[in-house]
């Protein structure tokens, strides 16, 4: 029987929380301990920053997924599937020495990046070669894909800067630090209602129990007293760390570099399309006069 001990007092500790917990719901509750007031506020401030991580991580995993400015590579990507299966049929019936020089030229050739400003390059480079260069729209069209390309390539970069220095980290500390901060709280919880069942079983216990339900009461108050100590340390070292604040900075870093190349790049661009455009605009109506 004495090795049933430990189990039976756990679940009757189980059941006098669930029951307090009821009698709270349901307004019955005499009297429901109240946790400090410093206690409460950095309740209220964590759920806060809880509420930061979780909606920043939620916008910020974007830039794990390359194409989310992009939804055409959906497309894209069933043509190159297609392509893949034609390759493999290919690869099979070819000799050995076809296919090593096939590997290599494809081992030299680019990523296929799945990104707006990469689709833009493939597309105008693609246009550019279908009307040649000595057309001002073919050769504008070549200008603009290497820009697009260089600022694709600036783009991936910016991802995985925003990923390494601001989602991974922001995610480690919403699943560590703040977990164990709610987890802390979640115990504060536990054992005041274990403390306020046990007061409540005190006031109509027995006279021969009185002192074991006297001693369970101040057995519970220690617990919720640690509980309540340990949670507000680990709530306040999650409010004052700088970590959060220094992943927001690297995140305005990485956008800054990205826009600050976008916009060097096109600054650079754009007086020359509208060179190449009020010159062929000058042609054309030249030649109308004639």
């Amino acid at each position: 029987m004495d090795r049933f001990l430990p189990k039976l007092k756990e679940i009757n500790k189980s059941f006098g929380q669930v029951r307090q917990y009821a009698s709270e719901r349901f307004g019955t509750a005499e009297d429901i301990t109240d946790l400090p007031q410093e206690y409460k506020e950095l309740e209220w401030r964590i759920d806060a920053l809880h509420s930061v991580h979780t909606n920043l991580l939620r916008v910020t995993r974007a830039h794990t997924n390359p194409s989310y400015d992009y939804p055409g590579q959906i497309q894209e990507s069933m043509v190159e599937l297609s392509r893949s299966v034609e390759a493999q049929i290919k690869n099979v019936i070819q000799n050995p020495a076809e296919r090593e020089a096939e590997t290599r030229e494809a081992q030299r050739s680019p990523i296929n990046h799945k990104t707006l400003p990469h689709a833009l390059a493939r597309a105008a480079a693609q246009g550019s070669e279908a009307l040649g260069t000595e057309e001002p729209l073919g050769a504008s069209l070549l200008k603009f894909a290497a820009v697009q390309e260089r600022l694709g390539d600036y783009r991936v970069k910016m991802d995985n800067e925003i990923v390494q220095k601001f989602v991974q980290p922001f995610n480690t500390t919403l699943n560590t630090n703040i977990q164990f901060a709610m987890k802390a709280r979640k115990n504060v919880q536990s054992t005041r209602l274990t403390l306020d069942a046990a007061r409540a079983t005190y006031k109509s216990v027995r006279p021969e129990r009185s002192e074991a339900a006297r001693l369970e009461v101040e057995q519970a108050e220690d617990k919720f007293v640690a509980a309540v100590e340990e949670a507000t340390t680990l709530m306040k070292s999650v409010l004052e760390t700088p970590e959060p604040l220094r992943n927001l900075s690297d995140l305005v870093s990485a956008q800054l570099a990205f826009y600050k190349e976008a916009y060097e790049m096109f600054a650079e661009l754009a007086p020359e399309i509208d060179e190449m455009q009020v010159t062929q605009e000058a042609l054309y109506r030249n030649s109308r006069n004639d």
